[in-house]
């Protein structure tokens, strides 16, 4: 049986807490730290359209792109096997502190785990982290949603 999860970073299914996003090519470096995402539209988690399986709908977006970024506060940046908690519907590419940590194909119909292991889970530190994210529609429905979770110890 799979360890029961703490949530360290919520996604919809917990709150549905405001990222900035765009459904328009941003800027290059998109995904780091330090870009300036103050022009970007605000709106809660998650993102998507009605009718998608699994979809917790904070904000609409039915268009071919999303970026998603968002500034979270952990209190202990040395977590045990941490993993992302996402719903995609379509292609994703999640980056944490400006270093990608998983580009996913494909959707699901369901929240999932996502291992972050080597470089990826060492992305994640004690106080503030940014999350951004990518999402490509391609088919059907389309839903976009991230978190963070880890065993409990």
């Amino acid at each position: 049986t799979p360890p029961e999860m703490q949530t360290v970073v919520p996604t919809a299914e917990q709150e549905k807490a405001e990222w900035q996003y765009t459904t328009q090519l941003p800027a290059q470096g998109w995904f780091k730290v330090d870009f300036d995402d103050s022009a970007w539209k605000k709106g809660p988690a998650g993102f998507g359209t009605a009718q998608t399986p699994g979809a917790i709908i904070g904000t609409e977006w039915n268009a071919k792109d999303i970026w998603l970024r968002r500034t979270v506060e952990i209190a202990d940046g040395k977590l045990t096997a941490p993993q992302l908690r996402i719903h995609h519907d379509e292609d994703a590419e999640v980056y944490i502190n400006g270093i990608r940590v998983a580009k996913l194909r494909g959707y699901t119909a369901e929240y999932e785990e996502v291992e972050l292991a080597g470089a990826a889970a060492k992305a994640l530190k004690a106080g503030k982290n940014t999350l951004a994210v990518h999402c490509r529609q391609t088919q059907g429905g389309q839903y976009i949603d991230v978190g963070i979770v880890t065993p409990k110890k």
